[in-house]
Formats: structure tokens, C-alpha cells, sequence
């Protein structure tokens, strides 16, 4: 189809963009990009996960050896 042949006015075809520069305008994209953005921020707000229900707290780790 890009053969001039085809083409209605022999004017230049418009140039086609690769698949990685058009995938910002898929909405699996944009889900996706939400979804690790919430891994995110949930990894970061909860100290790295280090938030486990049932478990009391550990006391602090002395800084010099008794």
C-alpha cells in the first residue's frame, strides 16, 4: 500500500512511527505504569514492607557492642 500507485494525490506518505514510540497511547500502557506507581508507593510508605500484622516490635539494635 505505500507503493505510489496506491497513493490518491503523489503526495509523501506519512512516515510511520515504531511501536515503541506509539505504545504511550495503548491503554495496557497506562494501566500498567498506575499499577507499578502503586507497588511504589505502597514499597515506600510502609518501610519496606517491613509492616506484618500480628507481630510485636523488636527492640533497637544497640549501636556498640556490650
Amino acid at each position: 500500500m505505500d507503493s505510489p500507485k496506491f497513493q490518491q494525490h503523489g503526495g509523501p506518505t506519512p512516515a510511520k512511527r515504531p511501536y515503541w514510540k506509539r505504545i504511550h497511547h495503548s491503554p495496557f500502557f497506562w494501566l500498567s505504569a498506575a499499577f507499578i506507581m502503586l507497588a511504589m508507593t505502597i514499597y515506600v510508605l510502609t518501610g519496606n514492607l517491613a509492616y506484618r500484622p500480628g507481630r510485636s516490635a523488636q527492640p533497637p539494635v544497640p549501636v556498640t557492642a556490650p
